[in-house]
């Protein structure tokens, strides 16, 4: 799939947490990023479906 580049602004604690859940997870923050984005899309249409190609989680801390 093929993915699109975007400019995002965060708040600095924002950005703590990521770089903290990055290292948790041994993932890099974008993954991270597409995953919380994949949740909130997914959270009232159930016929959206995330892409299956990205990396597998390493940590246990949080839901896929």
């Amino acid at each position: 799939m093929r993915k699109e580049r975007i400019t995002l602004y965060i708040t600095q604690r924002q950005k703590r947490q990521l770089e903290a859940r990055s290292q948790t997870e041994n993932l890099p923050e974008a993954e991270i990023i597409r995953r919380a984005l994949d949740a909130y899309l997914a959270w009232d249409d159930p016929t959206y479906v995330p892409d299956p190609s990205r990396p597998e989680r390493k940590g246990h801390s949080s839901p896929a």
